[in-house]
Parts: C-alpha cells; sequence; structure tokens
C-alpha cells in the first residue's frame, strides 16, 4: 500500500497501525474491505466553540452548507467523508459515528436518504439505529461535567448504519454507560471512553477483520479492539495530527503496560488481504 509523501505510518504492532496523514487517502485505498469504521465527530462540527488545545479544521456539512470562520475547511465536507466511511465498507459492514445534537439528525437524514432506511425496509441496509454513550460519576448518577451552558447532554449520540443487508446481527445495546474519563492526554478535551467500543466490536466484528478509524485521536475504537481480540486485532486508525498519535501511545501504554513501536515503519505495507 501506498501513502502520500507526507504521511507517517506508526506500527503498534502486527495488524495494528496508526497512520498521521489524510483519512480520505487511507480510506480511499481500503475500498471494500473493512468490517466496520468508527467515525469519530469532533471535526466535523463548524458551529461549534472550539475546545482549548483543539486545533482541527471544521468543515460544512454538505456544500448546501455555508459555514464561515478561520477553523472552517471547505474543501472537505462531512458527507464526503461518510461516503468515503461507506466505501471503504464491506457489504453489510458497519458504520458507527459518534455525533452531537447538531450533527445527529443530519447525519441520520443524509443516511436514510443515501443509504437506505433499515427499520422502514427491515431487509435492506443503511441507518439502523440511534444508540450512545451515558455517562455516569462514580456512584452510578447522571455525570453533569460534560459541556452546555444550556442543560448538558450527560453524553454523546452514536449513529448506527450498515453498507446493505447483514449477517453481523447482535443483541448488545446501542446505548451504554460508563464513566468519563478524567484523562486528557494533551488533546484539550477529556478523552472518550473504551468499555461502549469493546460491546460493540465484540458483537460486529469478528477477530481477524479490519476496523478502520479515521479521525481517531487517541482512538477508544482500536484500543477495545485490541481488548477484545488480542493479538488478532487488525485495525488502521488515522489523525491528521502528529500530537494524537503521541495521545494514543501514552493511551495505549497505559492500558496495556506497553508501548506500540515508536519509530514510523517506512515500509508500510498495511493490513491488506
Amino acid at each position: 500500500m501506498r501513502l502520500p509523501d507526507d504521511a507517517t505510518p506508526y506500527k503498534i504492532d502486527d495488524g495494528e497501525w496508526y497512520v498521521v496523514g489524510d483519512a480520505m487517502d487511507v480510506l480511499a485505498e481500503y475500498h471494500g474491505e473493512a468490517a466496520a469504521v468508527f467515525l469519530d465527530d469532533a471535526w466535523a462540527r463548524p458551529g461549534r466553540v472550539q475546545q482549548s488545545g483543539l486545533a482541527y479544521d471544521l468543515h460544512p456539512f454538505d456544500e448546501g452548507h455555508v459555514a464561515d470562520g478561520d477553523d472552517v475547511d471547505d474543501t472537505l465536507t462531512t458527507v464526503e467523508l461518510i461516503d468515503a466511511c461507506r466505501a471503504a465498507l464491506v457489504d453489510g459492514g458497519w458504520l458507527v459515528a459518534d455525533a452531537d445534537d447538531w450533527l445527529a439528525p443530519r447525519i441520520v437524514e443524509y443516511l436514510r436518504t443515501r443509504w437506505g432506511d433499515t427499520p422502514a425496509t427491515p431487509d435492506g441496509g443503511g441507518f439502523e439505529k440511534l444508540g450512545g454513550v451515558t455517562y455516569l460519576t462514580e456512584d452510578g448518577r447522571p455525570d453533569r461535567g460534560t459541556h452546555g451552558e444550556h442543560l448538558t447532554t450527560g453524553g454523546y449520540t452514536v449513529v448506527f448504519t450498515h453498507d446493505g443487508p447483514t449477517e453481523r446481527h447482535t443483541d448488545i445495546s446501542a446505548r451504554q454507560v460508563a464513566t468519563w474519563p478524567e484523562r486528557t492526554y494533551g488533546r484539550g478535551g477529556r478523552a472518550k471512553p473504551i468499555g461502549p467500543y469493546e460491546a460493540w466490536i465484540d458483537g460486529l466484528v469478528d477477530d481477524g477483520e479490519l476496523i478502520l478509524v479515521p479521525c481517531a485521536g487517541t482512538a477508544p475504537a482500536a484500543i477495545a479492539a485490541r481488548r477484545v481480540f488480542g493479538d488478532d486485532a487488525r485495525y488502521i486508525c488515522v489523525d491528521v495530527e502528529e500530537a494524537a498519535y503521541e495521545a494514543f501511545r501514552e493511551r495505549y501504554a497505559e492500558e496495556f503496560s506497553e508501548g506500540p513501536a515508536s519509530p514510523p515503519e517506512t515500509d508500510f505495507e498495511g493490513e491488506r488481504n
């Protein structure tokens, strides 16, 4: 597999990679190969106030959405990245997309229109379910520490969609509860929990299958795959920032008491079948 000259791949372990580069380029290389794509939403919200320490460019949702500002990059839209995720999936593969209150209804409407509406046509593919993560405090109460001046969300929404009919069935709940990690890993905002992604991966992906994690950050889905599959985990994380990889390295080492390989792997072969 060839990567752009400005992309840097790091080998975490056999079958496990973190690429610092453009997610669109990596997704294009893995056309029709991923059992699941786990997509974070942090880059996709042009209306949000940037959190301290985060410097991602933001993007219009589609060509009809006007979004101005120093942090807005209109060379890529949210729907273009969603479509690239779809192209990377195997038939029946799952897109699991984190979303906030601004993004969720727009994604769901787009998916229902372009991918299909599974609740309306159960034998087809497309949008399947709204789930999410609810944060609880250590004593089991709803966590009120999440962002929000006018009410707090106490977690975030997750959108589940599959590309065409799927045999990947599970009774794992789309709604998970978790304690919100205190650590930021130098990223400005607290990291997302690993447990919910562990449950979803266990239900929707088989060992040895490829998981793609664009816009990865500290990549809880990748760490969850390692938890579930051990040495049989296969994933490729992608983030545009070198600092995101460093944050992932720290979190990985904290989780498994071992560090991933530190030097860049210049001879990147990826995990193609």
